[in-house]
């Protein structure tokens, strides 16, 4: 097979599936989410290069890099090429990569945790990315990158909550499970009001609708992350279109469902 003609994941399985054939056990939640996050960081990289962010995520050995270099230059640019074309949509499609529905409870929030994980891993290392080649001043000093907009900082403070979720087997089984009290597990998360999730361990169907709510609260600000501050393309464009600041029309993404303070999803 032509490695290079290999189409790039397009949900949780068929990621998962391409882990095993590089025999790799690692969560592909945390990887589609480390991706994500280094492109809401302002990551911009070409295919080989993606292909050597993902083995270090991953912490793949060497002999595991050279043997599918040019299957994860493939698989791991084409996917970072199609996510960033989801988050820069106008149709708002972007969805991260997390367990069927046909799963445990315990196993989607293991799966929600690690993504955010990623998420959160990979916009870090946009920021040192970042950082190493950023334009120099007169001084010959890098110059600063931006600061983080005030609601991003909250999106990515929520992530992070969101990251220590867990559910253990023991804690939701059918109707007799009860949740510990340990603020870092799932009945923790913020709700559309500010408050905590409550997971009712006693009904399922309630449990299952609070777990769709924290997935959307997610993609949205993720996609708000990356419309706020890792969309440098239209930026760029901007500038160059030198646009008074109330002309500039606000590109599409989250924002406008996702503000600061309010944590109402629509």
């Amino acid at each position: 097979m032509n490695y290079h003609d290999a189409p790039p994941p397009q949900n949780f399985d068929e990621l998962a599936d391409w882990l095993l054939t590089i025999d790799s056990q690692f969560s592909p939640s945390e990887l589609h989410g480390a991706i994500v996050g280094a492109l809401c960081g302002a990551m911009r990289l070409p295919g080989a290069r993606w292909a050597q962010f993902g083995f270090a995520v991953m912490g793949s050995s060497e002999a595991t890099n050279r043997q599918f270099s040019e299957l994860a230059e493939a698989v791991l640019g084409g996917l970072a090429r199609e996510q960033f074309e989801l988050l820069s949509g106008e149709d708002m499609t972007f969805q991260p990569y997390l367990p069927d529905d046909d799963e445990t409870i315990e196993q989607r929030t293991d799966g929600l945790s690690d993504w955010c994980r990623g998420f959160l891993g990979g916009f870090a290392e946009a920021q040192v990315y970042q950082q190493k080649n950023a334009p120099q001043n007169d001084s010959g000093d890098a110059a600063l990158a931006p600061s983080l907009p005030d609601v991003v900082r909250e999106a990515l403070s929520d992530l992070a909550a969101i990251a220590q979720a867990t559910v253990e087997d023991d804690e939701y089984d059918g109707d007799d499970a009860e949740l510990s009290d340990d603020p870092l597990e799932l009945d923790s998360l913020l709700d559309e009001d500010g408050e905590s999730f409550e997971f009712e361990a006693a009904d399922a169907e309630a449990a299952e609708r609070d777990y769709m709510e924290i997935i959307e609260y997610v993609r949205l600000a993720s996609m708000t992350v990356f419309s706020e501050y890792g969309w440098v393309e239209i930026v760029e464009q901007r500038q160059q279109q030198q646009l008074p600041a109330a002309d500039q029309p606000a590109p599409p993404g989250a924002t406008k469902f996702f503000k600061s303070g309010n944590k109402t999803m629509h």
